[in-house]
């Protein structure tokens, strides 16, 4: 292969891919560049040319960098693939790493950068052509193993080959045909004749042997003349009572080759004994694993592998010979300090040769990616713990840990912005920082350029990371410093995280990437610690605010909670007005009267942001509202935030700088306004039940007046009438006077429930436990029953007003009695008696409540729910208002009354909704 590196490099900007290009070929002669500027042209390259690195962009036109990445693999898994940006992100470079990108390098002004880009290049295509020459060569080594075929002769006392197999063709020249009946000597050079011969005849003679029968070396004669090297093993057996020898030769020309292959591959190849020992290590196995071939030969294996691998070792590959895909194993091997490195094996069939007998296994070192992968995992059980953190203390804490933990970065600190926005100050720092600085490092506001302070605070301003190699070569420092490696990266706008190491060059560009995913999800902590904080203070400002008791009140409180525990400055809490026709502004900010001209009211023609927020109902964030035609474009406000207050107007919160407003804000304005919205809600219905009290205290004024007018004024002149119609009687005798004396009764009828109907209303508030059977039993004393019969099934203690209790029962069995059910289809000139005078009355329990009952007419199903309007009766003698008494005393309980059909066919009263004593 020659030395010559072919890159493919695909950027969308053409001077930097001439840049890029130009600097690649100047700083490495072996680099020869071919260019794309996307990704669709770049994989046109790779169609055409033999390319060995791809270098690429992830921001471009069409398909990103990532997916170039995926189309690429799905060609060639093992291309080296460069992802070479000055875009992306952590979860982009996270992404491509999972996607299986060689590497992940970002752009920079600097030639540092560039410079690492080459060196990355030539790294990766060097190690890809050494794992490639490792698999040919063990490819290749498999293939002899597996599939080459021994040449196999038999030869008399006499040195006559009496039998030569197949592969004697392919070895030799000669087909076997050919060779048998001739001289072993045919396939021996002249000048090694005279030894065969003289070595044979000394072995017939005494049985003593010169050489090691199992591996003879020499250089076979083949056919054409040229000479084969060659082994021989030999062996003596009896064949028709002549002694014969064979010999099972194998051409050493294709092992020789095959050696050179091994010894020179970056992967260890073993050959490994049915009983786990070394056989055979080939000379990268120092470099891989500390331990000289000799060192290891004839140890167990298993030995060396860690205690807890070894029964999955074992099982993967302890069935060599099994068919299906070659077996892999991961495993820990003990090196010669004592430590372990990660290894992974894979297994092949069984070899004899040269020597050499077992199994052929094939070693690189995987250390590298386990210390990823478990880098990866460890980084994610740890920002699994910071998402459970509950003070920025702790969350400082533990990011500590985990930098040190994860990248060995002990002289690391977090360092978080002071109340007054003036220094950074310490907040949590690694176990080597007490060691190195005499004092905790803080760093202020306003130190001298160049120095450790401006540096921090450059970084904490910045958007990126700024990450330094060796700081005591670097022109952005003056000041001396214990640190040598150092990453810093602003924790949004709380503060720095400070990575750094006494030794230059110690953070790769994983750790780099590993320190700004921590540091993102410190960020996202912090913001939920502060959230939930201010979420608690603003709880407590909100209990206050809900009990305000007017429009204005709640507005004063929302703008206090907002500035005093929300901490914004500028706010005014704008309310609908619909005689005013817009937002009226009710409660201001003290800095927002000084910042804001006097503000006035905001119609829908106006032109507000605040109204258009308002009618759309949503939030609006303006950033910088000189980039919009707000109405205070002019003013010093510069960052705005409106949340609508539901239907009742707006909360504006503003800040002189811009961009000063984010999610968590946002978050926080969007509670208080609810709070605002529930108190505005809380309000208004106090209101309307304050108006609804007022008028229903009228109306009951009026309805006691109205019962004076009754009892008074109503009765005297009726008492006047009976007086005057008993002197009537006594001077004369006529049936006119019977008719003006039933007239009176039912005046004085009506006029008794016309005065329950008005004073039987009022909710029952002292409600006491009744026995039920008792009070049916007094009640049925009471009525004028007649003829009828009562069958009391009820018991039990109710909780009832007993008098008022009393006057529903009193109805209900009156109505029975009187009525023998209020039947809709009596006729107004039927007797009182409607129902028979021998009606029975029932009154039963129910399972909560209880019923009356009889088995009189019964009630039209169709009029069922009219029998308790005021006024409604059957009878020319009923007032209409006993039924409506009747709901009336259950309404005031909290009962529920309906009337249906009774077992019997008459009319059942079922009162439901009774309660019990505990």
């Amino acid at each position: 292969m020659t030395d010559r590196i072919l890159v493919l490099l695909v950027d969308d900007d053409p001077d930097l891919r001439a840049v890029v290009a130009s600097f690649l070929r100047e700083e490495r002669d072996r680099i020869a560049v071919e260019t794309a500027p996307g990704a669709a042209e770049g994989l046109d390259v790779l169609a055409e040319r033999d390319v060995e690195c791809v270098v690429s962009d992830y921001e471009m036109p069409g398909k990103d960098g990532l997916a170039f990445l995926a189309e690429v693999r799905e060609r060639d898994p093992d291309l080296p693939f460069i992802l070479f940006t000055g875009g992306g992100s952590e979860a982009v470079a996270s992404e491509a790493i999972s996607a299986g990108v060689t590497d992940y390098i970002r752009k920079s002004g600097d030639t540092e950068q560039c410079e690492r880009l080459a060196d990355r290049i030539v790294e990766a295509v060097e190690q890809r052509r050494a794992e490639r020459e490792a698999e040919q060569a063990v490819g290749q080594f498999r293939a002899v193993a597996k599939g080459a075929s021994d040449a196999i002769l038999s030869v008399d006392t006499d040195g006559v080959i009496r039998f030569a197999n197949a592969a004697v063709e392919p070895m030799f020249g000669y087909e076997p045909a050919d060779l048998e009946g001739e001289a072993l000597t045919t396939l021996i050079p002249e000048r090694h004749r005279d030894d065969h011969l003289d070595a044979v005849d000394r072995y017939l003679a005494d049985g003593e042997r010169s050489v090691d029968w199992s591996d003879v070396r020499f250089n076979a004669l083949h056919r054409d003349g040229h000479e084969v090297p060659v082994s021989i093993s030999y062996g003596e057996f009896t064949a028709d009572d002549e002694r014969r020898f064979v010999g099972v030769v194998r051409d050493d020309s294709e092992r020789e080759r095959h050696r050179a292959f091994i010894e020179h591959a970056g992967d260890v190849v073993t050959v490994l004994s049915s009983d786990w020992r070394f056989r055979y290590l080939s000379p990268s196995c120092e470099s891989v694993i500390g331990y000289a071939p000799s060192d290891l030969l004839g140890e167990r294996a298993l030995e060396y592998i860690h205690p807890e691998d070894r029964a999955a070792v074992s099982e993967a590959l302890g069935a060599l010979e099994g068919d299906g895909d070659p077996p892999t194993a991961e495993y820990r091997f003990r090196t010669t300090d004592g430590g372990y490195r990660w290894l992974e094996s894979v297994g092949s069939d069984r070899i004899e040769t040269d020597g050499i007998e077992g199994y052929v296994v094939t070693t690189r070192d995987i250390s590298e990616r386990k210390e990823r992968e478990r880098t990866l995992a460890s980084l994610r059980e740890w920002t699994r713990e910071l998402n459970y953190t509950r003070t920025t203390d702790e969350a400082a804490e533990l990011a500590v840990e985990a930098v040190d933990d994860l990248i060995d970065a002990g002289l690391s600190g977090i360092h978080l912005l002071s109340e007054d926005g003036e220094s950074l100050q310490p907040a949590a720092l690694g176990d080597s920082v007490p060691m190195l600085f005499e004092e905790q490092p803080s760093y202020g506001r306003e130190a001298p350029a160049r120095s450790r302070a401006a540096l921090a605070w450059d970084a904490f301003r910045g958007e990126g990371s700024v990450v330094i190699d060796e700081l005591s070569s670097s022109d952005r420092l003056d000041e001396p410093s214990p640190a040598e490696s150092l990453v810093l990266r602003p924790i949004g706008d709380h503060g720095l995280f400070v990575v750094s190491s006494p030794d230059p060059h110690e953070f790769t560009d994983t750790d780099v990437l590993v320190a700004e995913i921590l540091t993102d999800h410190l960020e996202a902590a912090l913001d939920r610690i502060e959230r939930e904080s201010r979420v608690e203070r603003l709880h407590g400002a909100t209990r206050t605010l809900v009990r305000a008791e007017s429009r204005e009140a709640i507005a004063e409180q929302a703008v206090a909670a907002a500035t005093d525990v929300l901490e914004f400055s500028i706010v005014t809490v704008r309310l609908y007005d619909e005689a005013a026709g817009g937002l009226v502004p009710v409660a201001v900010s003290d800095p927002a009267t000084e910042v804001l001209p006097e503000r006035e009211t905001f119609t829908p023609d106006g032109g507000s942001l605040n109204w258009a927020a308002f009618e759309a109902g949503e939030l609006r964030k303006f950033d910088d509202i000189r980039t919009t035609d707000a109405l205070d474009v002019d003013t010093p406000l510069r960052s705005l935030l409106i949340v609508p207050i539901g239907e009742f107007g707006t909360i504006s919160i503003g800040e002189t700088e811009p961009g000063m407003l984010g999610s968590v804000d946002e978050y926080l304005a969007g509670i208080l306004a609810t709070a605002a919205e529930t108190a505005f809600q809380a309000e208004a219905r106090t209101r309307r039940l304050a108006d609804r009290t007022a008028e229903l205290e009228r109306q009951n004024d009026r309805l006691e007046e109205f019962a004076g007018v009754v009892s008074h004024d109503l009765r005297n002149p009726l008492e006047v009438a009976r007086g005057r119609t008993e002197l009537a009687r006594e001077e004369c005798d006529s049936d006119h006077l019977a008719a003006v004396e039933r007239a009176h009764d039912r005046m004085t009828a009506l006029i008794d429930d016309l005065l329950t109907l008005a004073r039987e209303g009022d909710p029952v508030t002292d409600a006491e436990p009744v026995d039920l059977g008792r009070v049916v039993g007094s009640c049925w004393r009471t009525v004028d029953t007649r003829d009828a019969t009562l069958r009391s099934e009820a018991e039990g203690i109710i909780l009832a007003d007993e008098g008022r209790l009393r006057q529903l029962l009193e109805n209900l069995i009156r109505n029975s009695v009187e009525h023998g059910s209020t039947s809709s289809r009596a006729e107004p000139d039927d007797s009182v008696e409607h129902g028979g005078k021998d009606v029975t009355v029932t009154v039963g329990t129910l399972s909560d409540g209880f019923y009356v009952a009889d088995d009189g007419p019964g009630i039209d199903p169709d009029r069922r729910e009219e029998v308790f309007d005021a006024g409604y009766s059957t009878s020319q003698s009923g007032t209409g208002f006993g039924l409506r008494i009747v709901e009336q005393v259950a309404d005031a309980h909290g009962w529920s009354v309906r009337a249906v059909e009774s077992e019997e066919g008459g009319a059942r009263f079922e009162i439901t909704g009774v309660e019990s004593p505990e």
